[in-house]
Formats: structure tokens, C-alpha cells, sequence
């Protein structure tokens, strides 16, 4: 972060400085009060359990330079404090301030599902050419887009943001942060579906990214989505809208898809021509990763050719469709970052195309936030993949019994059983399990499911390989 004065924070805030010198020397904005140190300015953030501002003379005490504080008193005067009446919009604020601060083009990416990973890819593609800014891990929120600000250096060239919602009004908020140049939407799905009811809802909310865009800026959607696909030409009366996708009208459009030697490959056409594409990444999902990454690469002066051999380097992220090499010939796919019910049938879907000599074995944890329609998205979730050509499905949690129930009903060839803990299902799979089985492991964060696969890569660690 390039130096502020708690003088300029103050007024970017509209705070007030209740104590400290006002040209004291802030070089870095931290949540975490285990994380700050010498030129630190603390923002305490109050939590549903936790109300951070209890920590704030403990952070004082150490070598941070100041707080951000709604409510408390003074804890050492000769430190600075700033007075505002809510720290996480202090937090924004700020962040837009410092944003403000800077000309590089910035890209920002939403969607339901794919964030994460499509940002790497466009990432990786920008990094052939570029010093680049990207957010960290999945810091998306109202409070992690402002911390991936924070980061915004002179050097660096261009920044890739992913921003995340799951309610209204939160994209308006991100957009007034980022300020974006371009605009990538992945996709709509099940996501937050909760809070937004219909997809019909999430799409509106997403594409808000791009509400204040005009004809300099451009916006990227996934033309293989529907609902994307039919907001296009109201998009197109503000901005260039891009399409990428398998459709015969997308702008970037990838053909021929294939595995070769456990890589994807495909043909790209686009307007810069053809180029033969080869990635790491397994399943559809990944080629629309690549696909946007190559479109937002050619509009930021990268030639496809230059930017797939970004795209050949990039390997991917920990806990999201890494495979596991493991005795015996088994591979096991530890996904068990998050879930949804599009990014399970990805999930599924790189099982499928994994070439190994045995069984296929799905082993799926509840996924949350689902709300009152958590029994029939499961359900249709189970019947969606009871045809896939997989062998077996493990299900953990009380909501996966849906899922379960949908597979026996489509397809009662596939082997189904359902446990409700991580324990028992590693048990089971310890005993079940053969050489050559192929086995991926997925359920949202809250499940642990990467429980499963740590007890799986006990029971099968190759005979070198200590854990």
C-alpha cells in the first residue's frame, strides 16, 4: 500500500480524529488484530459473535499506528483514532478513495460459480505481459474487495478483482470500490438462491457490474448461459459486450474439445484467427476459464498466442479439482473448497473424464445456503448425474440424503450410500475403495470435506511418501 497520512484517511472517511497525531504515517489497513503491526491503522469489524473493537487496545498496546473505532473510548492518546459511525463502510470508503488514486485498468469478475478460478486464468494470460494485481485467495466481499485495493501498487500495470455477493444492493457497493474497466460474468446459477429467490434475480444483481459502463468499456458473458446469453443486446445498448463460449455466434468460441495425454485441448476461433489451446484443467468449466482469459487478454494488447502460453503454466488451486495421485493407480479430486449445484456437475464431469482403470466415486457433502429449496435442488442435483456413467455416490450430511434419493430414482445401476459424518463415510471408503478407483471429493465449505480426502490420502499414501 503506498503511505497515508491519518490526516487524508480521516478525510476520505469523513471521521473524526479523536487522538494522535494527524500526519501520522499509515501503511497498511488490517482486520485482524493478530496481523497488525508498525504503521498498521486497525479496522475493527463487528461480527455476528464478535464485535472486534474489544481488541483495540490490544492492538495499541503493540506497534500499530492507529484504529479505525464506532464506538469505545481513547485507549492510548498518543496513537491515532478515528471516529467514524460504521468501520466497514469506513473500510469502503477508503478503499474507493485509494482506488481513486490509480489509472490502471482494472477487470472485475462476478458470477455464481467459477470466480475464483476464472480470475487465475485471466490472471495468469495478463501475467505474459503485465504486472498484475489479483485478489487474494477468495477475498470477494464487502470486506475483502477493500483489503485486495489496499494492495494497489504504482508498479503494477493492470488489477483483476473478484467480487462476490449474496444480497442486494452489495454489487452497486463493489462497483463504487472497483470502478471497473471491464466486466466478466461467468455464469447463473443456484448460488445465494436464498436471498435472491430466482435466477432470474441473480442475473440482474451480477450484471450490475457493468452499470455505469459506456462505450469505452466492455463486459464478457458466458454465452453458453441462457440467461446471459438473452441480457446481451440490453447490454449492448451502453457497452461492448464480448461472448465466449461453444455457440456458433460466440466472439471467442472453442471447438473440437478433447482430452490428450489428462490435458484439455480445443481449437480457439476468434477474431484474431485460430490457435490450438492446451491447459492442465479438466471439464467445460476450465475452457470457459480460458476461453475469457484469452478475450480479455487480446482486448488488453495480448495476442492469443502470447496468451496461451500463460495459460499452459497456470496449475491451478489448492482444494478446487486437484488430483491426488495416490497407491494403486486411485486418484482422488480433492473440490472441497465450496459447492453448488453447477460447480458439483463440473465436478462430476472431470471425474468422468479422468482416464483411470477403475471405478468412478462420487463422494458429495451437503451443499448450504440452499434455503427452503434444498430438497429439490438436491434431488434434481442427483438425478442430473445418476446418468453420468458413474459407479458410486457417497453422500455426507442430512441434505445429500435428497441428493441420494434422486440418483436411486434415475438410476438404480449406481452403488448409493449416505452417512452423516465425515468419519463414518472415511471409514467406509477405506474399505471400498479398489486400485485404479477414481474418486472425487466436493460439499461446501462448511462440511469439511477435506476430511475425506486427508483420510484417504492416509489410507492410500504411496509407500515413499511421508504424512
Amino acid at each position: 500500500m503506498v503511505p497515508m497520512t491519518a490526516r487524508t484517511i480521516c478525510e476520505a472517511v469523513s471521521g473524526e480524529l479523536l487522538a494522535g497525531d494527524p500526519e501520522s504515517i499509515i501503511t497498511d489497513i488490517c482486520i485482524d488484530s493478530r496481523q497488525a503491526g508498525s504503521g498498521s491503522l486497525f479496522a475493527p469489524i463487528i461480527g455476528e459473535k464478535v464485535d472486534a473493537h474489544k481488541f483495540i487496545a490490544q492492538v495499541l498496546a503493540g506497534d500499530a499506528a492507529g484504529t479505525l473505532m464506532s464506538h469505545g473510548d481513547v485507549t492510548c492518546p498518543e496513537k491515532v483514532h478515528i471516529k467514524v459511525p460504521d468501520t466497514v463502510k469506513a473500510l469502503g470508503d477508503l478503499a474507493a478513495w485509494y482506488r481513486r488514486q490509480f489509472s490502471m485498468p482494472v477487470i472485475g469478475i462476478t458470477g455464481s460459480v467459477g470466480k475464483t478460478s476464472t480470475k487465475e486464468m485471466i490472471a495468469a494470460a495478463l501475467q505474459v505481459k503485465y504486472s498484475i494485481l489479483k485478489t487474494a485467495g477468495n477475498q470477494n466481499s464487502q470486506i475483502g474487495v477493500p483489503l485486495t485495493l489496499f494492495r494497489m501498487e504504482p508498479s503494477q500495470k493492470m488489477a483483476v478483482i473478484e467480487m462476490g455477493i449474496s444480497e442486494y444492493g452489495e454489487m452497486e457497493n463493489l462497483v463504487r470500490f472497483v470502478r471497473p474497466d471491464m466486466a466478466v460474468v461467468t455464469n447463473i446459477g443456484d448460488a445465494h438462491i436464498a436471498q435472491f429467490g430466482v435466477r432470474e434475480n441473480t442475473a440482474r444483481e451480477k450484471l450490475k457490474i457493468a452499470m455505469g459502463f459506456g462505450g469505452g468499456q466492455r463486459l464478457f458473458l458466458n454465452g453458453d448461459d441462457p440467461l446471459l446469453r438473452a441480457a446481451a443486446p440490453e447490454q449492448r445498448e451502453k457497452c461492448r459486450v464480448i461472448l465466449y463460449g461453444t455457440g456458433a455466434d460466440c466472439d471467442y468460441r472453442a471447438e473440437n474439445i478433447h482430452i490428450r495425454d489428462g490435458k484439455n485441448c480445443f481449437t480457439l476461433v476468434c477474431p484474431e484467427g485460430k490457435e490450438e489451446i492446451v491447459i492442465r484443467q479438466l471439464g467445460i468449466h476450465n475452457v470457459y476459464n480460458a476461453l475469457v482469459a484469452i478475450a480479455v487478454a487480446a482486448a488488453s494488447g495480448i495476442s492469443p498466442k502470447e496468451a496461451k502460453a500463460g495459460l499452459a503454466s497456470y496449475e491451478g488451486i489448492a482444494m478446487r479439482q486437484q488430483i491426488n495421485h495416490l497407491r494403486d493407480g486411485i486418484k482422488v479430486i480433492d473440490d472441497t473448497y465450496n459447492a453448488s449445484p453447477a460447480s458439483v456437475k463440473s465436478g462430476v464431469d472431470v471425474l468422468m473424464q479422468l482416464d483411470n482403470t477403475g471405478r468412478k466415486i462420487a463422494v458429495l457433502g451437503d451443499i448450504l445456503e440452499l434455503g427452503e429449496l434444498s430438497g429439490q435442488r438436491h434431488h434434481e442435483l442427483g438425478r442430473d448425474i445418476a446418468d453420468s456413467g458413474i459407479d458410486a455416490v457417497v453422500t455426507v450430511g442430512r441434505e445429500t440424503r435428497s441428493l441420494a434419493a434422486g440418483v436411486k430414482e434415475k438410476n438404480d445401476r449406481v452403488h448409493v450410500v449416505s452417512f452423516m459424518s465425515n468419519e463414518e463415510a472415511s471409514a467406509y471408503l477405506t474399505g471400498y475403495i479398489r486400485p485404479g478407483d477414481a474418486v472425487l471429493v466436493k460439499g461446501s465449505r462448511g462440511m469439511r470435506e477435506e476430511e475425506v480426502v486427508a483420510a484417504l490420502r492416509q489410507a492410500f499414501r504411496q509407500e515413499d511418501e511421508h504424512v
